[in-house]
């Protein structure tokens, strides 16, 4: 009975796999290819991560303290954000504090921007982020405050503040939380 249950999980798993890759960059104007869109960038960016992670501790094992020398995580443009909160949530799972986690993702992240048109500066509804990857959604939720917090104990007023928030108007900035959580931002035209 055991077989068959390890056989079902991993026939579904072979399916939702084969489903996040049959088309790549779905048409994003329906909540269906929005769904899709954001699952397969969190997809990509974990899959890349978690061998990122397991070259890294095959060198290393569990000290991380030389992560941030060792790696460059290049986010050409917002498809791949996610990327800092997911790095997040597996240094956690390593036994990390989110402070002790967010700290090495800063040192390793670097954002490259090809546009300022709005439109391409991508965002999610928190609905869709909470539905599709919730912990992600609650990692996001914590870089958040902890931007909130530093910009408040340098003095910046509250309506700058405002225009900087990565969560506002009911969506999430990716391109905010890349410059936010970054070492280094450039723009390309």
């Amino acid at each position: 009975a055991e077989d068959a249950v390890n056989s079902q999980t991993f026939s579904q798993y072979i399916r939702e796999v084969s489903e996040i890759n049959q088309n790549v960059y779905p048409d994003d104007s329906t909540e269906a290819g929005k769904y899709l869109r954001l699952k397969q960038q969190y997809f990509f960016c974990s899959a890349s991560l978690k061998d990122i992670m397991n070259r890294y501790k095959a060198k290393y094992g569990n000290d991380f303290s030389h992560f941030a020398e060792e790696n460059t995580i290049q986010l050409n443009d917002t498809h791949p954000v996610v990327c800092i909160p997911e790095l997040v949530r597996l240094f956690q799972l390593e036994g990390m504090s989110f402070d002790e986690a967010f700290e090495i993702v800063r040192k390793s992240v670097n954002y490259t921007n090809h546009t300022v048109l709005g439109e391409a500066l991508e965002k999610w509804s928190i609905d869709l982020m909470r539905d599709v990857i919730p912990e992600i959604y609650a990692i996001i939720e914590k870089i958040n405050e902890k931007e909130y917090c530093e910009l408040k104990n340098m003095g910046v007023a509250e309506d700058k503040i405002n225009g900087m928030r990565l969560i506002a108007d009911g969506v999430v900035h990716m391109a905010r939380l890349a410059t936010y959580a970054s070492v280094y931002v450039n723009g390309v035209a």
